[in-house]
């Protein structure tokens, strides 16, 4: 083997590690594009305060992990390029080594499909619930107290909004929309993603859910029973499911309010279950501020 066609196998040897990564990534990226998008549109968000430094601060730790890797490339590459080129050269090539990397690029490729799955995840629930915060910005014209990423025994209440009507806890779930069901939809007379509450059941397009229903009756129960014993007032609050972006319907009764985003302003007024005083509001707004302080 030449010195020309070793040093080209061993810097594509040294660099197969990230192609196989920006591989998987391209390939997700690609398949997402083809098969789902966004149910809220980010670009009509309404920034919330310092948007702009939290870009600048993810950024720049973005750039700190680059140069930190740079730095490690920058020792170990010159030494890992030679010692390669050296085992190629001399026709003893450490095939049981080569093993353990194709078994690591394996291991690599997989973790980088779940967690990339884990981001998409993550980024869909962010933005659901950037999406719904905004819109409860108008309960807050009509009085309403709102709070946001509530921590609670182990999980976290995403909003509550309290008010003279009494207490809401609002649960957000970010769900793709799959473009088959825009074209099938289209078809009909039906209304494009459109989200169905029927005997229990959540019933989207192309598959049915029910536990957001069951874990939003578990946060409200907790939310009872928490605010209950801090204020020494019975507190009875109303569970709210909110699916922004869908057209929700329903077929039967829901047994509470199941919502697109943009209905929260116009309905959370017209449901309370209770008529709370000025000072059963402030005592619950005080239980609820300090558990958001961030400890």
């Amino acid at each position: 083997m030449t010195d020309f066609m070793a040093s080209s196998l061993t810097i594509l040897l040294l660099l197969i590690g990230m192609f196989v990564v920006l591989g998987v990534m391209s390939l997700m990226l690609k398949r997402r594009e083809i098969t789902v998008k966004s149910p809220v549109d980010k670009e009509m968000l309404t920034r919330t305060a310092a948007h702009g430094l939290q870009d600048q601060i993810q950024n720049m730790q973005m750039d700190l992990m680059g140069t930190l890797l740079l730095a490690t490339l920058i020792v170990s590459l010159p030494f890992s390029y030679f010692g390669m080129k050296a085992h190629i050269l001399s026709n003893h090539f450490p095939w049981g080594l080569a093993l353990f990397i194709t078994l690591g690029l394996t291991f690599a490729a997989y973790k980088t499909w779940r967690q990339f799955s884990t981001l998409e995840k993550l980024r869909l629930g962010y933005t659901a619930e950037i999406a719904t915060a905004n819109e409860l910005v108008g309960l807050q014209g009509k009085g309403y107290q709102v709070f946001h990423d509530i921590q609670a025994d182990g999980f976290n209440i995403d909003h509550l909004a309290i008010g003279k009507n009494g207490v809401f806890t609002i649960e957000t779930k970010g769900r793709h929309k799959r473009n088959r069901d825009s074209k099938a939809s289209s078809k009909g007379n039906g209304k494009n993603y459109q989200l169905l509450f029927k005997d229990g059941r959540l019933c989207f397009p192309s598959w049915v859910e029910t536990k957001p229903i069951e874990q939003a009756l578990r946060q409200a129960n907790w939310v009872n029973q928490w605010l209950s014993k801090a204020t020494g007032n019975p507190v009875t609050s109303i569970p709210v499911l909110v699916f922004p972006g869908w057209f929700v319907t329903s077929q039967s009764k829901p047994p509470f309010p199941i919502l697109n985003h943009k209905q929260l302003v116009k309905v959370l007024p017209t449901i309370g279950n209770q008529e709370l005083t000025q000072q059963q509001v402030d005592a619950i707004v005080y239980q609820v501020t300090q558990r958001c302080l961030s400890k």
